[in-house]
């Protein structure tokens, strides 16, 4: 077997999608754990909203408890009919919290807008997780490396 043959085997394809999976899965599980841990509201409701400290550290506590709980599904993969669609909402919405990075990461294009931090580049890859997401979506029946599909092959097999 070549190499090529190899790299776009039914197994290296499998393997790649879990990647993906497991990866975008733990960057909510490491962004949801923060929240709860930091007790602060994401910055999208903190700017919604006007909060004292007690109300933004429960609706920081709950956002991070979902968000990590989201993750962690996608990790393991399970219900992903429902979790993966959850997922790139999560990581789209902040795509669009930072859409001038990821439209002029170096600032060289768009000014006059409320910067998060002065390197903005560092937001770009954020277009890069929710198109991952898509395609977590798009080819979610090729993922066969996930808890749904042993428990949909549990099911099938005679008692």
């Amino acid at each position: 077997m070549t190499i090529d043959q190899w790299t776009t085997s039914l197994s290296a394809r499998r393997i790649a999608l879990l990647s993906l999976r497991v990866t975008t899965g733990f960057l909510l599980v490491w962004f949801g754990l923060n929240k709860v841990v930091s007790g602060s509201a994401p910055l999208a409701v903190r700017r919604a909203f006007e909060f004292d400290g007690t109300l933004q550290a429960a609706v920081g506590l709950a956002a991070g408890a979902g968000e990590a709980l989201v993750g962690a599904l996608c990790v393991l993969g399970l219900w992903r009919r429902f979790v993966l669609p959850v997922q790139a909402l999560i990581n789209g919405s902040t795509a669009v919290m930072v859409w001038w990075a990821i439209f002029d990461p170096f600032r060289w294009y768009i000014s006059g807008v409320d910067r998060i931090v002065f390197n903005s580049h560092v937001f770009y890859p954020t277009s890069i997780t929710f198109a991952a997401c898509l395609l977590l979506i798009a080819f979610r029946e090729q993922d066969t490396l996930a808890l749904d599909t042993l428990r949909a092959k549990r099911r099938l097999e005679p008692a």
